[in-house]
């Protein structure tokens, strides 16, 4: 009896009573070493890793698929569905890894066709992530989703799937570019706003001082507190001044509450006429003023140049995105689906195939012109 080559013995001993335990222990090691072999059965454990992920077992799937691995380490189909396993299981970056590995190793266009799409979705996801704390982050994952779509339709021009989430990606992108856009002009008029209502505050001060030193509380002073009402209400128009509801129900003060508040006082004061409080008023409102944001432009400055090299690899050219859109089978996409997953478990290679020659056979019996042809261009 041979065991992965080595023939299992009994030894003989010089005393007859070692004899008996002796065989006895190889015996159990043989059964040992037997039953190991049994469990190590990649195609018993690809079985089990697919009846796990039909069951949501996650993790049980992805051990399952790993020890399969182990012993037939070149099959595209276990990992493949290791791969999908990670997808399910939320851990994208390593089902990145497997999917490349099971495009390398894919002896068919269908297969690695499959393996770059998932590649893209496992992108997309990963950015859904980032898109609320890092939306310039979210936009360079759908620009490299949509590289690897391409890269999908390269081995499939009638991949479906492919071509719906190409122009999604591409409709996600352009969104948040537009939402960042937006959130950048608005930023920008309230750092405008803020650096006024400091100028103006500064201007106040100096008056007001000069105003006290004088003791004038004639026309000067009337004509001071009539404009510091003025700024009152500018804030008041901004909606700064005040309190943003938060999703829990509290509210937090606006950025500039504090400012307004003390810029009424400030007028109240002054029409009485009370300078020293008017001109404590005014100091007190300058601040609580949020900083000048024209401080702060060496910060962004830097900024921008991370996002500059973050910005990808996976660049594509104007050429390549319009001759996509032009390619739209798809038609409206101005409320657009989610992006659509990676395909069910349990698919090898043949059934990837399969499903193929099905769709090719259902694509025949549709209308001529229905679907645009899409040009390769890698």
């Amino acid at each position: 009896m041979r065991v992965k080559g080595r023939k299992v013995e009994s030894r003989r001993s010089p005393r007859p009573f070692v004899r008996r335990p002796g065989r006895n222990r190889a015996l159990q090691l043989f059964l040992l070493l037997v039953a190991a072999t049994a469990n190590a059965n990649p195609a018993k454990l690809f079985t089990a890793g697919n009846a796990a992920l039909a069951e949501s077992r996650f993790e049980d799937a992805i051990n399952a698929y790993q020890e399969a691995l182990a012993e037939a380490p070149e099959s595209a189909e276990i990992v493949f569905n290791l791969g999908t396993a990670q997808y399910r299981a939320g851990t994208f970056e390593e089902a990145v890894v497997s999917f490349e590995y099971a495009a390398s190793m894919a002896e068919t266009d269908a297969m690695r066709s499959q393996c770059w799409y998932n590649i893209g979705n496992c992108m997309v996801k990963t950015g859904e992530g980032l898109r609320e704390m890092d939306p310039h982050a979210m936009v360079g994952y759908c620009q490299q989703a949509a590289w690897f779509y391409r890269m999908a339709l390269g081995y499939d021009i009638n991949f479906e799937n492919a071509a719906y989430n190409l122009e999604i990606s591409q409709l996600i992108a352009a969104e948040i570019e537009e939402e960042i856009r937006e959130q950048e002009e608005k930023e920008q008029q309230e750092n405008e706003l803020i650096t006024y209502i400091r100028e103006k505050l500064q201007e106040f001060i100096g008056r007001q001082t000069q105003l006290l030193e004088t003791q004038d509380t004639g026309e000067p002073q009337t004509r001071l507190a009539a404009e510091t009402r003025e700024l009152a209400k500018v804030m008041e128009a901004s909606g700064l001044h005040a309190d943003i509801p938060m999703p829990d129900g509290a509210t937090v003060p606006g950025p500039l509450k504090e400012t307004w508040e003390h810029t009424l006082k400030a007028a109240g004061a002054m029409a009485l006429p009370d300078q020293p409080t008017a001109l404590a008023e005014l100091v007190a409102a300058l601040g609580a003023a949020p900083e000048d944001p024209n401080q702060q432009d060496g910060e962004s400055d830097e900024e921008g140049e991370d996002y500059e090299d973050y910005d990808m690899e996976y660049e594509e050219s104007d050429e390549d995105a319009d001759m996509y859109e032009e390619a739209d089978p798809f038609g409206d996409f101005s409320e657009y689906e989610e992006i659509r997953g990676v395909p069910p478990p349990n698919q090898t290679e043949m059934d990837i195939l399969a499903e193929e020659v099905r769709n090719q056979e259902r694509r025949k019996e549709k209308k001529a012109g229905e679907y645009k042809a899409v040009e390769k261009d890698w």
